[in-house]
């Protein structure tokens, strides 16, 4: 078994978190391991391309990005205080992103949350902690909201 120095916890700023960062609180604390917080920023709408300007488009993207970055800071004040904890912003398919970021020998586990989709909606949307439990190169844990009932 390999030693866990490093916690990839991806998150979306837009959603609520508190139910598994808690665990990867948890787990960081009693293992003496570093928390990288990970948002994943699906790419534009090719909609903004078409139809506002360059330099609207590129407003957008500046605000989006600090809005994500005051919402990961906030995130590591509440959970992670004394604790060692970075973040990271990255824009692409978050699946895509998290997968590409467990290829790399810096993580040792991914902590993520699950949402509680099911029937047809599971099916459509599919789930990204599913693709990544799937094809990640180091543990996942996943943890399902309170309020998912299966």
């Amino acid at each position: 078994m390999r030693t866990i120095n490093n916690i990839l916890v991806p998150v979306d700023v837009m959603e609520d978190n508190d139910f598994f960062v808690e665990y990867a609180k948890v787990l960081a604390g009693k293992l003496g391991a570093k928390i990288t917080l990970l948002y994943a920023r699906p790419p534009l709408d090719r909609f903004y391309d078409a139809y506002l300007t360059d330099d609207i488009v590129e407003k957008l993207k500046l605000e989006s990005k600090e809005r994500a970055i005051a919402e990961l800071e906030k995130i590591a004040e509440k959970h992670f205080q004394d604790m060692d904890v970075s973040i990271k912003l990255r824009r692409g398919q978050p699946q895509d992103l998290i997968l590409e970021m467990t290829d790399t020998d810096e993580y040792d586990m991914v902590i993520m949350g699950k949402h509680c989709r099911k029937g047809v909606e599971r099916v459509l949307f599919g789930s990204v902690a599913n693709r990544v439990v799937k094809y990640a190169n180091t543990p996942v844990l996943t943890v399902h909201p309170p309020e998912c009932k299966h």
